[in-house]
């Protein structure tokens, strides 16, 4: 799934302080990122409503789309999946110089692990649960546990519950939203500042 791992968090839906937790760890790494204040930050939430399990990025992207003033890239209208997904990042590519990656996706795993997230720096390679080898894409990953994986990755996917797809979409936004809401609170005066002098 993932590969260059580092720092990486793993906390459960029903812990008790899983938003803090989600908060701290993704602020940390936001500012690990060299020239955080001049990079535009790009939210790529990757999956399709066409499956249950699959709809958890872009759940999170229209999430975002209706928070934030971040650029997001993956929603339920607008998905990115197998199909476009290289056009997309050619397009991040020319739309944005060297923006900071936060890449959002549904995961299949072990049975204990469903319902967790999982935060860390470094890129993810979406579509290999179902056999699609994706380019490995993101700055800072997050992703959510939403089914046990079989043989069968797509059958895990559909069989998956919307309650816990919309209950980690749900965790993921908020927290990715309330970080981006204070990261620009912070840079906006900043740069202004800068630019006055």
């Amino acid at each position: 799934m993932a590969k260059h791992v580092l720092n990486k968090l793993t906390v459960n839906l029903y812990d008790t302080d899983i938003q803090k937790q989600l908060y701290e760890h993704l602020k940390l790494l936001l500012n690990y990122q060299e020239g955080l204040s001049l990079r535009p930050i790009v939210a790529l939430c990757i999956g399709s409503d066409r499956y249950t399990g699959d709809a958890l990025g872009p759940l999170v992207g229209t999430y975002l789309e209706e928070q934030t003033i971040c650029n997001v890239y993956g929603t339920l209208e607008q998905p990115v999946h197998a199909g476009n997904f290289v056009e997309t990042l050619n397009q991040i590519t020319y739309q944005f110089h060297h923006p900071i990656i936060l890449a959002v996706d549904a995961c299949l795993g072990k049975s204990h692990e469903v319902g967790n997230i999982e935060i860390w720096q470094g890129g993810l390679a979406a579509g290999i649960a179902v056999g699609n080898r994706l380019p490995t894409i993101g700055d800072i990953s997050v992703i959510g546990v939403v089914n046990a994986q079989s043989q069968i990755g797509y059958m895990d996917l559909q069989s998956t519950s919307l309650s816990k797809v919309m209950k980690l979409s749900r965790v993921i936004g908020e927290a990715i939203n309330n970080v981006l809401q204070e990261i620009t609170a912070e840079i906006i005066p900043a740069y202004t500042q800068s630019m006055a002098k």
